[in-house]
C-alpha cells in the first residue's frame, strides 16, 4: 500500500503542476486531488519537495536504466532530456519557482553518481586517487547539468539528439585522456 500511496501522491502533484507552478500548490491541494488525508501525506514526504525528489529519482532512474558506462552515456543523456521534454509545463512549473536550488541540488546528486560511474569504469586497470575522480565527475556533471537547465530555461526547443551528438564530440575520449593524466601521480 505504501507505495502505490506514493504513486498516488506523484500523480496528484503531476496533475497539478500541469496547471500552476510548484509554489502555488499545497499539501492540501495535492491530498485533495487524491483523496487522502494530509496524515497520508506527512506518513509518506515530510514536505512537497520531498515528493517531487521521489519523483525525479523515479524518473531518473527510468532514464538512466543500461546506459552508466563510456559507450551508453550519451542514451542516458538523451532519455533524461527526452523525459523532460515530454513533461516541459511540469518541468517549467517546477524549474520557474522560488525552490529552483531544491531541484538543481537533487539532478547534481542524480547526474554526479552516474557520471562518477562512468569516470570509475573508465579507470579501471589505471591508478588514480578516488580525488582526482571525485573532480572529473564533478566537472562533467557541472557542464552536463549547465546544458540542460539552459536547454530548459530557452524552452526546450533544440532537439535533444542534437545537444547530445555535439555534446559528445566535445567529451569523445577525454574521460580516458583526463584519467591518464592523474594516473600514477601523487
Amino acid at each position: 500500500m505504501t507505495k502505490d500511496t506514493k504513486k498516488l501522491l506523484a500523480e496528484s502533484l503531476l496533475t497539478l503542476l500541469c496547471s500552476k507552478p510548484i509554489d502555488h500548490i499545497t499539501i492540501k491541494d495535492i491530498v485533495t486531488e487524491c483523496d487522502v488525508t494530509r496524515q497520508t501525506f506527512y506518513n509518506h514526504f515530510s514536505d512537497i519537495y520531498e515528493l517531487v525528489e521521489w519523483i525525479s529519482k523515479r524518473a531518473a532512474d527510468r532514464a538512466l536504466v543500461s546506459s552508466s558506462d563510456y559507450d551508453s552515456w550519451q542514451q542516458g543523456f538523451y532519455n533524461i532530456m527526452v523525459d523532460l521534454k515530454q513533461h516541459e509545463t511540469i518541468v517549467h512549473n517546477i524549474y520557474e519557482s522560488r525552490y529552483r536550488d531544491v531541484l538543481e541540488d537533487y539532478f547534481y546528486r542524480v547526474v554526479f553518481k552516474y557520471v562518477a560511474k562512468v569516470v570509475e569504469l573508465q579507470a579501471e586497470g589505471m591508478n588514480v586517487e578516488d580525488k582526482y575522480k571525485h573532480f572529473i565527475a564533478h566537472f562533467y556533471t557541472l557542464a552536463f547539468i549547465a546544458l540542460i537547465f539552459e536547454w530548459a530555461h530557452k524552452g526546450m526547443k533544440e532537439d535533444p539528439q542534437t545537444l547530445i551528438d555535439q555534446t559528445s564530440v566535445l567529451v569523445e575520449g577525454d574521460f580516458k585522456k583526463a584519467l591518464q593524466k592523474y594516473d600514477n601521480q601523487d
